[in-house]
Formats: structure tokens, sequence, C-alpha cells
């Protein structure tokens, strides 16, 4: 009778241990099929960077509309805040014309599902009128996640950097 009890208390185990496998591997294939957003490498956060700050220069709506999410927020470094569909109509109205968009001393920050790109940009930023255009240096930060269209920008902030202090009024 003892050696029954322990070989159904063993045969409890084993089946415990196999229903918690079981589980283990339902949870994680949940979790593949819910979408978990695969990582992006640096290199690749800076080429989505890098595409859409060409995009804006080069007013390629298509691409900067698949790269910017939805639901994305542009602020610039005048603190004006803009929305994607505003973002858009001001570079193909001619409302903001971008001759240069480049991104320096840049530092990529990886998180599970996203990426912060933070650097130093200068900015060509065309009067309407026309003339010459007005370079403007800013620290820029840049949020990169993924969304079921695939990565995409919902954050863009720059912060203009102040020239050198002015001397005291005498």
């Amino acid at each position: 009778m003892m050696r029954w009890k322990n070989a159904l208390a063993s045969l409890i185990v084993a089946c415990l241990a196999v229903a918690v496998f079981i589980g283990i591997g339902a949870v994680r294939a949940s979790k593949a099929q819910a979408g978990a957003a695969p990582q992006l490498t640096e290199a690749q956060v800076l080429d989505l960077q890098k595409r859409f700050q060409d995009a804006s220069v080069a007013v390629d709506a298509a691409t900067i509309s698949s790269l910017m999410a939805d639901d994305a927020i542009f602020v610039h470094g005048s603190a004006a805040v803009q929305t994607k569909a505003e973002y858009l109509a001001s570079l193909t109205s001619g409302q903001m014309k971008l001759s240069t968009y480049k991104l320096n001393d840049h530092k990529v920050v990886l998180f599970d599902g996203g990426a912060i790109v933070n650097g130093m940009i200068d900015v060509g930023l065309v009067p309407p009128n026309g003339g010459e255009p007005r370079i403007l240096h800013m620290r820029n930060s840049s949020v990169w996640v993924h969304k079921p269209a695939g990565w995409q920008l919902i954050l863009n902030q720059g912060t203009p950097i102040a020239g050198p202090p002015r001397p005291p009024a005498q």
C-alpha cells in the first residue's frame, strides 16, 4: 500500500511539473502572439532617425507619415506643439521649409519596445518668403516605439541651445 501511495505521489508531482511547463509555454506563446516588440539595434534606430530627418527636408510626406505614429507629438524649439497631421501640413504647405536637419553627437538609449535618440541637431529653416536659411542649434530627443505599423516616432522635442551669456551691464 505504501509503495502504491509513493508511486501515486510521484505521478502527481510529475503531472504538476508537466502542467507548469505547459503553462509557461502558453504564457510565452501568448506574449509572442500579442506582438512582443522586437528590439532595435542602435544602428537601426539611427537609420530610422536619419530617414525621418531626410524625409522632412525633402518634404516626402509618404515617408514621414509611415515613420510617425498617428498620435505623435512634435515639440519645436520655439515650444510650438504639432500633431503628426499638423507637422505634415506645415511641411507640405511650405509654411515650414527645412534646408538641413542633421543629428550630431548622438546618444541612443534602447528600452523594451522602443528607443530614445538624443543629441545635438542643426536645423536649417528657410523663411517662407525666401531668403537665407537660419540655422538653429538644438538639443533634440526623439522617442521611437514599436506599433502595429512598425517602428514609429511618437515624440520629437527640440530645445534651443542658448548662446554664451551676455556680459553684465555696467
